[in-house]
């Protein structure tokens, strides 16, 4: 939709139990206020009145009252910043506390909401509404012009930086930001009520002028005419104003003509009202919902597919049909249906244009749908459907497909992850789908990421006398189940298509998980170590390019009482290092994150890898430019023909690094996916030389505990690197489903 024109208005009396924490743990509460909750109804009431307000009230939430919560906004926002378009207005208004947690150091402000307790916020920043997401995720990211109104204390901290003083005006015009900021108080500074006025004083003048006094020729109040009254009134201690050159015609209030007499100039343009051109998937949510609502119980009962299939479409009969040089052959289908019967129906559409996306016939006795789920050749497969749901087949295209990722999935195994899937195949279709769907998408896969299991998988220190061979770190990998020998790579790679937030958000999930995990595991009685081994997890480029991520990792290291040197990210193979289109970086893109990684690095203690070089974007200038201290090689190296001089190359500048004396030095390179199926021995990559490995030569998978390697492996690893025993035959082959192990030449 366009020209929508939004508002979030929050007053918040009763704070809860926001404030220090007393010796019980407990938070001590704010002093309740007396008119915070009535000055958000105030600003409410003019926005949408309908004589003079500009605001539709049917596009403004409210919050106010004991169920107002930090979730319910942020959810309300997100719902808004999903929807919207550049020629979008929003005002985001809160009247109420603010609380500076002790253990932020002065550089993390929320907006007090009455569930919020100060003792959460240390191991769950985001448990409550953060001025850096209201700033970084929503002003900063609304496409159109907002207007942020903030009547509590300390409200100028949303434009403050840790350790130096920052006007206000310059941040705005440096950050172009699209937005008009009116602040009750600077940084380190109070707001207050006033019982004469019945208000918060920044509100009290802010109603005054929505209402008519800051009103220009035309009788219209912008976000200039409103900044520049309110901070005319001389209100102590000075309110903050800054706005921009853009949005400061926005018009928030026109004249009352019953009141003036006179004729009135009709409003600006960005007032007029318009009808927009809608998503066409807007209207079919609800339907959405019910078709994958009844596709999951289908799955759940263990029917065939086709059954189900037909019950979810409240269809007649559904089969899936070869269509080929010979015609149309039935493979599967329900009872009742008859290829012969509808030939003429399958043939309406032009299946062999390897653009068609399905097509819907009917007659006066007959309606088929036919939908494409596979090309091989001249040959497809098709999903045909006998009389489905008139309100389903008006969904066109998405329902085609809805149907082709649903019978890519297995929605009997998992009906969750199958719907994320579906989600995602329709957003890397369509774009940007509705509120509620993403939503949805986003609900399912915190819930699918918490769900996963972290395992641990040795990486070995390659020598040729026995006892010398041992583990040398681990890398965490994420499982559905601590004996799920594969990774759910397709549930890990959908938030690629949502964006760098889901990226972001899945990488903080996994790596909390990951340290946590890893913590526990070294708390076992069974852990054979004092001192925890190094431990490794995989990142996004975008993820380290996210401050929100860095606080994250932050305190999920705290939480873990982690020694973070220990701690390293292994950058992934996936992401290209460069800004994305709507950026700029003010250096080259390998220099830029450069300094970037080097900043975390001081400020957390930890460490980088470059992951799977040789494959994607794992480039020659990423191991060179970047401050890493491990390289770790893809297996697909291996397998080149080129392997061994391949790995020379790479050991050659790590050891470049470590003559140089640079600060990344300590270089580690590790070659993975080290098995009986690699072309390349343990000699030759010991001889290269290279001393440390990872991959299935443990003969154990990946585990949750941490486990010292057993004698006869060590025995075995140290032949295969002194090259004892290259003729012979080993069973030290991944094993099958089953977990039997068949006997692999490892010079095969």
């Amino acid at each position: 939709m366009t020209d929508q024109r939004l508002a979030v208005i929050i007053g918040v009396d009763g704070p809860g139990s926001a404030g220090d924490a007393d010796n019980n743990g407990k938070s001590a509460a704010l002093p309740r206020l007396h008119h915070a909750e009535d000055d958000a109804k105030a600003i409410y009431k003019t926005l949408c009145d309908p004589r003079t307000g500009t605001f539709d009230p049917r596009d403004v939430r409210l919050f106010v009252g004991p169920d107002t919560t930090a979730e319910r906004i942020k959810r309300a926002l997100m719902e808004i910043m999903s929807e919207s378009s550049t020629s979008d207005v929003l005002v985001f208004y809160f009247a109420g506390h603010s609380l500076t947690p002790a253990w932020s150091r002065a550089t993390d402000t929320y907006l007090v909401t009455p569930e919020l307790n100060q003792s959460a916020l240390a191991r769950d920043p985001d448990a409550g509404l953060r001025m850096t997401f209201l700033k970084r995720d929503i002003l900063e990211a609304f496409p159109g012009n907002a207007l942020l109104i903030l009547d509590c204390c300390r409200a100028g901290t949303l434009f403050s930086a840790p350790g130096r003083d920052v006007d206000m005006i310059s941040v705005g015009g440096r950050e172009r930001a699209r937005y008009t900021a009116l602040m009750a108080s600077a940084a380190d500074e109070f707001a207050r009520e006033d019982p004469s006025l019945g208000h918060g004083v920044l509100t009290y003048h802010a109603l005054q002028a929505l209402r008519g006094e800051a009103a220009d020729a035309n009788g219209h109040v912008t976000f200039q005419s409103l900044g520049t009254y309110v901070t005319s009134q001389e209100i102590s201690p000075d309110t903050g104003f800054f706005t921009q050159t853009w949005g400061r015609g926005t018009v928030l209030t026109r004249p009352d003509p019953s009141k003036t007499g006179r004729h009135v100039a009709p409003p600006p343009a960005d007032y007029i009202t318009t009808t927009p051109l809608t998503n066409p998937l807007d209207g079919f949510v609800p339907a959405f919902r019910r078709l994958i609502d009844r596709l999951s119980y289908g799955a759940r009962d263990s029917r065939p597919r086709v059954e189900y299939l037909k019950s979810a479409l409240d269809a007649d009969s559904v089969a899936v049909v070869e269509y080929s040089a010979s015609g149309f052959k039935a493979i599967d289908a329900t009872l009742g249906f008859d290829v012969e019967y509808v030939q003429d129906l399958l043939r309406a559409g032009n299946a062999l244009d390897p653009l068609w996306t399905g097509h819907h016939a009917e007659d006066e006795r007959r309606s088929l749908l036919t939908v494409p789920l596979k090309r091989n050749g001249d040959t497809i497969l098709l999903l045909a459907v006998m009389n489905p749901s008139t309100e389903l087949v008006k969904m066109g295209e998405p329902l085609a497909k809805v149907l082709q990722s649903v019978w890519r999935t297995d929605m009997a195994a998992s009906p969750d992850e199958a719907e994320i899937h579906v989600l995602t195949d329709l957003r890397k279709a369509f774009g940007r789908l509705p509120g509620p769907l993403y939503e949805r998408y986003r609900q399912l896969h915190r819930k699918a990421l918490e769900s996963l299991t972290i395992v641990f998988q040795p990486i070995i220190t390659l020598e040729k006398i026995a006892r010398h061979v041992g583990v040398h770190s681990y890398e965490a990998l994420a499982r559905r189940s601590p004996t799920d020998l594969s990774a759910p790579v397709a549930l890990l790679q959908t938030a690629r298509a949502w964006g760098d937030r889901m990226v972001v958000e899945r990488d903080q999930i996994i790596v909390a998980k990951t340290l946590s995990a890893y913590a526990d595991a070294h708390a076992h009685r069974d852990c054979p170590w004092d001192i925890p081994k190094p431990v490794s997890v995989n990142v996004a480029v975008r993820s380290l390019l996210s401050d929100s991520y860095v606080e994250s990792l932050k305190h999920a290291l705290e939480a873990a009482e982690l020694n973070p040197e220990g701690v390293t990210l292994e950058i992934s193979e996936q992401d290209p290092i460069k800004p994305r289109t709507d950026e700029q970086w003010p250096d080259e893109p390998h220099a830029y994150f450069h300094k970037r990684l080097v900043r975390i690095g001081r400020d957390l203690k930890i460490s980088f890898a470059v992951d799977d070089f040789g494959s994607d974007n794992a480039s020659l200038s990423r191991m060179a430019e970047l401050p890493l201290t491990q390289i770790k090689v893809d297996r697909a190296v291996l397998h080149h023909p080129t392997a061994l001089t391949e790995l020379q190359f790479v050991e050659r500048i790590a050891r470049h690094s470590r003559d140089r004396g640079e600060a990344n030095a300590s270089r580690v390179v590790i070659v993975e996916g080290v098995d009986n199926e690699s072309p390349v021995t343990l000699r030759q990559i010991y001889d290269v030389p290279i001393r440390h490995v990872q991959g299935y030569i443990t003969q154990e998978p990946a585990a949750p505990t941490l486990r010292q390697l057993r004698d006869d492996v060590r025995e075995d690893i140290a032949a295969r690197v002194r090259g004892d025993d290259e003729k012979r035959q080993t069973g030290f082959a991944r094993g099958d489903s089953a977990g039997r192990r068949h006997p692999v030449r490892r010079s095969a």
